[in-house]
């Protein structure tokens, strides 16, 4: 497949594909086992996560080991819809993303060539971690499910990356849809279709996603400012997150979405120690069903807040005075205290962080840490 076959992709050439995953066998083939060995401690909701524990890890020792996605289940050419939503761009920095749909009432169709591999992502099974080495774990046009009654996975320090970035619904990051005790560490997600993390209908259970960068850079955005917009959408039926230490920057909006009017639904957050950068939309936008401790985050250049716990009368609930957050050049929080979320996360005193970053060193800890290769 040559690369005349897609001549507005960013995406490798097939042979280009070919050296590149050469390349990367071999190296991952000659490491160490422990390096491949998840490092550091769960901690927050995922706390008990253990992934694949010590069993000896599998590396691929051919060429035939690899999943060269992008080649075995090829592309599709057919009619995408253009609209108002995302596609028309004039004078902006970036284009628009076409609509993978099969209807168009409010737009044009418009002739489009996408990669089937990321529309369909690779499903993991419980008791796994999906270790990069160094900098060279990248996933390149595929995504990671997990569904079914999956639980006990580590994802640690893998950059997924070119999801069919110029469409939405060219595919998610990972996605959790009847999950459980997931931990989601130092990766990197950019250049992603849809969501970079996203909770189906099911139960997305016990999860950290902790000290990650989301980096929404990108030529193809909704705001037609060459910033993503579907950065976390967390809406499953009975979840409990922590979202720590993770740098979230040029994206446009749900950074993260979470909660839904869905009448069953309910979703425990702990947020703490993020640091949000150069963010055109919100940060943190929270629907219903919902109960959140934001503390310790630091916002610069960010849009708009949608909501934000203050520290005051936290710390009879919570067992300690949560650490203040901070704007840079950010919009106005509209700020909402409820002794109901408190209460909430009071009974979870056991996977809250009690040790944890002032708030005015987030930027520079989280730029440090944050991603992979950290």
């Amino acid at each position: 497949m040559q690369s005349a076959d897609f001549p507005d992709f960013p995406h490798p050439q097939a042979d280009l594909v070919m050296k590149v995953f050469a390349l990367i066998s071999a190296i991952v083939a000659a490491a160490p086992a422990a390096y491949a060995q998840h490092k550091g401690v769960p901690f927050g909701f995922a706390n008990t996560v253990t992934g694949g524990g010590s069993a000896t890890p599998s590396y691929p020792t051919t060429n035939a080991q690899w999943i060269l996605t992008e080649m075995t289940e090829g592309s599709t050419t057919t009619n995408c819809c253009s609209d108002n939503r995302t596609t028309k761009c004039p004078g902006g920095s970036s284009a628009g993303q076409l609509w993978i749909q099969s209807t168009c009432d409010s737009g044009t169709w418009q002739s489009c060539t996408y990669w089937n591999a990321p529309r369909t992502p690779l499903k993991v099974a419980s008791n796994k971690s999906i270790v990069g080495v160094g900098t060279k774990g990248v996933i390149r046009g595929k995504g990671l499910r997990l569904n079914g009654g999956v639980s006990n996975v580590i994802i640690q320090n893998i950059h997924i990356t070119e999801l069919n970035p110029q469409f939405v619904w060219g595919g998610d990051a990972i996605t959790l849809d009847g999950s459980d005790n997931v931990w989601i560490d130092n990766n990197k997600f950019s250049l992603i279709g849809r969501q970079m993390i996203v909770s189906g209908w099911g139960t997305g259970g016990r999860v950290t996603i902790s000290d990650n960068e989301f980096d929404g850079k990108t030529s193809w955005s909704a705001g037609c400012n060459g910033k993503h917009y579907w950065t976390m959408l967390l809406i499953g039926l009975k979840d409990y997150y922590t979202i720590a230490g993770n740098w979230i920057h040029d994206v446009s909006g749900r950074a993260p979405h979470i909660g839904t009017d869905y009448t069953s639904s309910q979703i425990v957050v702990h947020a703490v120690n993020n640091y949000f950068q150069n963010v055109d939309g919100h940060a943190f936008d929270v629907d219903t069903n919902t109960w959140m401790l934001i503390e310790g985050n630091y916002f610069e250049n960010v849009y708009f807040i949608q909501t934000v716990a203050d520290a005051s009368n936290a710390a009879s609930p919570l067992g300690y005075i949560p650490e203040w957050n901070r704007l840079s050049g950010s919009g106005a929080v509209n700020s909402i205290v409820s002794q109901n979320a408190l209460s909430k996360l009071g009974a979870y005193k056991s996977n809250i962080m009690w040790s944890h970053w002032a708030v005015a060193n987030v930027p520079a800890n989280v730029k440090a840490i944050a991603g992979v290769g950290k």
